[in-house]
């Protein structure tokens, strides 16, 4: 199971679809959760865009959960916090082999993303991106640590500059079915 981790706006959509057409795995994005809750009960302010956030990281997890249970592998994607570390780790128990690709870029060009993305339309209204920006400068202050604990496989890419990425997934896989250590 690859992590596809960071802020918004570091690129980890981009690199996530790009693992998921090399490798051949499903990817769970959380926001692609999200917006069908949006479709199917409507966008509304901030905090209805928080609630279907935890909704959609529950529906994600879950079904992580089933890939795992029988046997299959993914690449999982989202801005995952300290929230959902514990789920990810009872993935890892169930037997999934974790690693962590952690997308990151200076703070001053993800916010230029992220205003840039705020008003381009690329995005559904319900996650009333203008709204949450204040909870992003606040966040990317003070930038979290590792997702999950040492010993687990990160690797951090910095999207600032243009990369290739031919092969990254096989090398994660590779990291993934590594020795686990937990």
């Amino acid at each position: 199971m690859i992590v596809v981790s960071g802020p918004p706006c570091a690129g980890k959509s981009t690199v996530a679809r790009a693992l998921e057409r090399e490798l051949g795995w499903p990817r769970l994005a959380k926001d692609d959760y999200k917006e069908l809750v949006f479709e199917a009960l409507g966008a509304r302010d901030r905090d209805w865009s928080r609630r279907v956030s935890a909704l959609a990281w529950r529906l994600l997890l879950a079904e992580a959960g089933r890939l795992v249970a029988s046997g299959l592998d993914c690449v999982l994607e989202g801005n995952f916090r300290a929230a959902q570390r514990p789920a990810l780790l009872a993935l890892a128990a169930q037997g999934a082999s974790l690693v962590e690709l952690a997308c990151t870029a200076p703070a001053p060009l993800l916010l230029e993303r992220y205003r840039a993305r705020a008003v381009d339309g690329s995005r559904h209204p319900g996650h009333v991106d203008l709204e949450a920006l204040p909870e992003l400068e606040r966040e990317l202050a003070a930038p979290p640590g590792p997702l999950l604990p040492e010993g687990i496989p990160r690797l951090v890419w910095d999207t600032a500059a243009p990369a290739r990425s031919d092969g990254l997934g096989a090398r994660l896989a590779a990291l993934a079915a590594g020795p686990r250590r937990l």
